[in-house]
């Protein structure tokens, strides 16, 4: 899976206190007095485009291990590289951009104190962010983990709605209640004033329910709503020509004496329905 890590904001912050820490570490000066020390900026500007370098160098690294190396596929040969490529590269990185901020400034780095106490501290937070990203890469997974499962349980909550979809409607006929199953259903038209069934098997039923309500309980994929007076299963329909002003004229089986007409706004999806 591709990570991304959206913290650059984040990365920012841990830079600028990540040069803080180095600038105070060892110094018995308070917050207060380093904030009224104009050397103190110098050296936290310093110290902070070093950190970013090498907070950014961690993300760079860790974002192509994770691209051919994923923890989980490749654990001995990640934990390899990422303690190599993402704690000792940027390590030595450090020491070489902490010896040119020192030669530019005219100071020996060996005549320092850098080795005893400002490298460990530097080593030490570049290990926090290799840390970071491994704590951050296994959020992701179990975030992405998450919605997977949330995808497949709406799939399979999906798939049990259709599995329940209705499977007959109930229609009189004469004094008794029948429910007759959508699966005979050709057509649903309305005869004034009433709404009818019309079975494959040329059979008659009046139901109470309007159109509208009827096209909510049935499947798209099955029936069409052709017009305001009809709605057609597929299995219903025998063929369908052109007629004036882009209309087209459906003749359905069982055969209907009214004329079946689709107006010019329905043809399409009608045709896209039918030939899918």
């Amino acid at each position: 899976m591709p990570l991304r890590y959206n913290d650059r904001y984040f990365r920012l912050i841990a830079a600028l206190v990540a040069a803080h820490l180095i600038v105070a570490f060892g110094d018995k000066e308070t917050l207060f007095q380093l904030l009224l020390d104009k050397y103190y900026y110098m050296a936290l500007g310093s110290s902070f485009i070093i950190a970013l370098v090498l907070v950014t160098t961690v993300n760079f690294i860790t974002r192509r291990l994770d691209k051919h190396y994923d923890w989980k596929q490749y654990p001995v040969e990640r934990t390899g590289l990422q303690v190599l490529a993402g704690l000792v590269l940027p390590s030595v990185l450090a020491l070489l951009l902490a010896a040119l901020y020192f030669k530019l400034n005219g100071v020996d780095i060996f005549k320092t104190q850098y080795f005893q106490i400002d490298f460990p501290v530097i080593v030490g937070m570049i290990l926090l962010f290799n840390l970071y990203y491994l704590a951050y890469y296994f959020f992701l997974q179990m975030r992405f983990a998450e919605q997977q499962a949330q995808a497949i349980e709406q799939k399979a909550d999906t798939g049990a709605a259709q599995t329940s979809e209705k499977k007959f409607i109930m229609a009189t006929r004469g004094t008794k209640n029948i429910p007759v199953p959508i699966s005979r259903i050709h057509y649903i038209y309305h005869v004034e004033p009433y709404n009818v069934i019309r079975t494959a098997e040329k059979e008659d039923f009046v139901i109470s329910e309007s159109l509208d309500a009827i096209q909510q309980k049935l499947s798209p994929r099955q029936f069409f709503r052709v017009n305001r007076q009809m709605l057609v299963n597929i299995n219903a329909c025998n063929h369908f020509e052109n007629i004036e002003n882009q209309k087209l004229r459906l003749y359905v089986l069982p055969e209907l004496k009214e004329p079946v007409i689709i107006s010019q706004k329905k043809a399409r999806e009608f045709k896209d329905w039918i030939a899918r």
